[in-house]
């Protein structure tokens, strides 16, 4: 009996696996099943030239309007399916038009009622071409389902269209009826896509569901997101939102570095709302920008409505700090890591030798091989941190914050920097370089309302080779750095006496320079604080800088 043969028979047999759950949600079973665990397979579609040229016109996520569903014939596995309905996805940075490397939306029932393959309505081809190792939506997968939160499966898979050979891509599970009733026994319930960028503050696209078409639930979330007592909100958002997987979400997303998600970049999710429970469940997709800065802070900043009005609340705070610490006893641990990895690198490699593509394996291994490495690195990094979440900036009558409680970014330490007397009698925070690391920081999270500010502190250096004591900001999407001020990013380097450091900083409304965000949990039209993250930093290889813990000062422009 062939491989492929017997993948498909054992799919008449599907097993399932108890993952455990955080306390307070249902377990959740893991249906292992051929096309996920069985074989990789080598997806050939077919489409014709009228058809090909609807694929062409497809205006990918910028616009959507030109986009239509194209008709195409997919064999895999030994069968072939008619009539698929296929279109090109991605967002911005993997999009790419079908005469190149496209990503494909396949759906087996939209043209021929009834008809799924394996039992999925929809599947997805994507062409990862942001993870070289078509590793990372897999294993996000896997820990997110055995941590309790739903998420469609992946494997990798070989793709041709018309002929043309594509290469290793990754075979995603689609977001239909049947994911929907395996993970929470209905799909009755109203069920969101809200596509590229887009918060809860606003009215998102229902996909399916029989519950009102007038987006109560959501409307009734945004309204307790807006009650300003902490322990009131926290009390009347547990109405409407499952904490628990919020929670997980949330932990998860932050322990894998995946700064494209909901919490941080309100980015790659669904929301589902479930009958039986009453309550909203966010689930996360398009994992695969993982691990890009593995020793990059454990308490970033959250640009989402849920991270910056749910997890500000202390207690919330602790909750995801518990549970960051917790799922480094179950998936985020080497161990989980090597098991994913080992699983699908063999089953990967035989498909290649079955088809002759053997020179298609040292690439994908160094991909793999890096990638595993920064898992080892992100795992050795956590040290247990705790979640500090921001706390809104208090100005005095003259328009000035004396900045206070600042912390380090270093796993080593945990907690507040404590300043230390200096010669003089002053109270210091002393950095000293450090040649691996590039460049070591104070930092500080806070909120801060829409508008310009000027950051001021007084360094001094000794013997600093490189760029130099500085100031800089971190916040947006990426949690990146820039300079939003009108004047150049100000150094300190060499061996200098006191100087005054500024910094300007822009904190632009919620839709100016892109999309709008029309009335916000606030109903303040996007002027509600955003988060930022303060660093008082040293850029060098070699010497000391010392800054003021006193001259810490913000003030409105």
């Amino acid at each position: 009996m062939t491989g492929l043969l017997l993948c498909f028979l054992l799919g008449l047999l599907p097993s399932t696996a108890s993952a455990p759950a955080y306390p307070g949600t249902a377990p959740v079973e893991i249906r292992r099943e051929p096309l996920f665990d069985g074989p990789v397979l080598h997806w050939e579609v077919q489409v014709r030239r009228a058809d090909l040229e609807k694929l062409r016109k497809s205006g990918g996520p910028w616009n959507r309007e030109n986009d239509s569903d194209a008709s195409a014939t997919v064999r895999a596995g030994g069968q072939v399916w008619t009539n698929v309905a296929i279109h090109l996805k991605g967002a911005a940075g993997s999009f790419r038009p079908v005469d190149d490397l496209p990503a494909l939306t396949l759906n087996f029932g939209k043209f021929q009622d009834g008809q799924t393959c394996g039992g999925h309505r929809k599947l997805h081809l994507n062409n990862s071409v942001q993870d070289a190792s078509r590793l990372d939506e897999i294993l996000a997968s896997e820990m997110f389902l055995q941590s309790g939160l739903p998420t469609p499966r992946a494997t990798r898979a070989l793709v041709s269209l018309n002929g043309r050979y594509l290469g290793i891509y990754v075979l995603k599970g689609g977001w239909d009826k049947a994911f929907l009733k395996q993970h929470f026994e209905s799909s009755k319930g109203n069920f969101y896509d809200p596509g590229f960028l887009k918060d809860l503050d606003i009215n998102l696209e229902r996909d399916s569901g029989e519950g009102a078409p007038d987006w109560s639930d959501l409307i009734a979330l945004r309204q307790s997101l807006a009650v300003q007592d902490p322990a009131e909100r926290l009390q009347r958002v547990s109405r409407h939102l499952d904490i628990d997987r919020i929670t997980t979400l949330g932990a998860l997303q932050i322990l894998l570095d995946d700064w494209d998600g909901y919490l941080r970049n309100r980015n790659n999710y669904r929301v589902y709302h479930v009958p039986s429970s009453d309550l909203l469940v966010l689930m996360p997709h398009g994992m695969d920008q993982l691990w890009r800065s593995p020793r990059g802070s454990f308490t970033p900043p959250l640009s989402s409505l849920l991270g910056q009005r749910l997890f500000s609340i202390p207690i919330m705070a602790d909750r995801l700090t518990h549970r960051m610490r917790e799922l480094t006893n179950t998936v985020f641990r080497p161990q989980f890591v090597d098991g994913v990895f080992s699983n699908a690198q063999s089953r990967l490699r035989e498909r290649l030798i079955l088809e002759g593509r053997e020179a298609e394996l040292p690439p994908v291994q160094r991909a793999v091989d890096s990638t595993l490495q920064r898992t080892r690195q992100r795992m050795a990094a956590f040290a247990g941190q705790r979640y500090q979440p921001p706390q809104p900036g208090e100005f005095d009558n003259e328009g000035r914050m004396h900045l206070t409680e600042w912390s380090s970014p270093s796993p080593e330490q945990e907690g507040p920097v404590t300043p230390i007397a200096a010669d003089e009698g002053s109270s210091v925070f002393r950095i000293t370089a450090s040649a691996a690391e590039g460049r070591t920081s104070l930092q500080k999270r806070i909120l801060l309302a829409p508008g310009l500010y000027q950051w001021e502190a007084r360094v001094r250096t000794r013997s600093v080779s490189g760029f130099g004591a500085c100031l800089d900001v971190e916040w947006g999407r990426r949690g990146q750095r820039f300079d939003e001020g009108s004047t150049p990013l100000q150094s300190v380097t060499g061996t200098a006496d006191w100087t005054l450091l500024k910094r300007d900083i822009l904190i632009p409304a919620r839709g100016e320079g892109g999309r709008r965000r029309p009335g916000g949990p606030m109903g303040d039209n996007g002027s509600s604080p955003r988060e930022i993250l303060l660093h008082a930093e040293l850029r060098a290889d070699s010497g000391t800088a010392e800054f003021d813990a006193d001259a810490f000062v913000l003030r409105k422009r």
